[in-house]
């Protein structure tokens, strides 16, 4: 039975999601995990080797955007659990372990954890931001992205949702995700950039 699907939107940084891919290979159990990764629209086929591992997809599609694919991976997965993580991005090694461990002690809606900033270089503690790499979600109950909003914008009206009280949250004071904020071409950084251009 697969417990936890990770959705993988993959958008123009092979190197970064290469790395991100063979630390979770390393990590991941092959009967209680899938790993979903998309590609939105860059025709990258050099992610195809993943295909060989056992509940390991690799998705080519034509660019649809960060929330019609995340929407599709929720679509796709077949674990109770699902978990978001940016293509550029990466996650401590004890990943997969202690939130396979928080899934089988839990039965809760979300499972929040805590991150680290590598532009500030702090761990942020009971995060507040809404991304949603930051916690996984029981798949029965949790929503979907409205799409077709301006890029970046995605995540609000998701995270106002789960904030709206119909949900229970647990946190976990456990460093699981690592976020690489101040990547070049990453959206941050187009957002800082664009203001400092003004």
């Amino acid at each position: 039975m697969v417990d936890l699907s990770i959705i993988i939107p993959y958008f123009e940084t092979f190197e970064l999601t290469n790395r991100l891919m063979k630390n979770l290979i390393l990590q991941y159990d092959m009967e209680r995990v899938e790993i979903i990764l998309i590609d939105d629209g860059c025709n990258e086929l050099r992610f195809d080797k993943y295909k060989s591992y056992k509940n390991v997809s690799v998705i080519h599609q034509e660019n649809m955007g960060v929330a019609k694919t995340r929407n599709k991976g929720i679509d796709l997965a077949i674990g109770k659990n699902v978990a978001f993580i940016d293509c550029d991005d990466m996650t401590t090694q004890d990943y997969v372990e202690v939130l396979l461990n928080a899934i089988d002690k839990y039965d809760t809606d979300i499972i929040n954890f805590n991150w680290y900033d590598m532009t500030e270089h702090i761990e942020i503690r009971k995060p507040h931001n809404p991304a949603p790499w930051k916690q996984i979600y029981k798949k029965e109950n949790m929503p979907k992205f409205i799409e077709n909003m301006e890029y970046g914008e995605e995540d609000v009206p998701f995270q106002k949702e789960i904030d709206s009280g119909k949900y229970s949250i647990i946190y976990l004071d456990k460093l699981l995700y690592i976020y690489n904020s101040n990547r070049e071409g990453s959206l941050l950084w187009k957002k800082t950039h664009k203001k400092e251009e003004k």
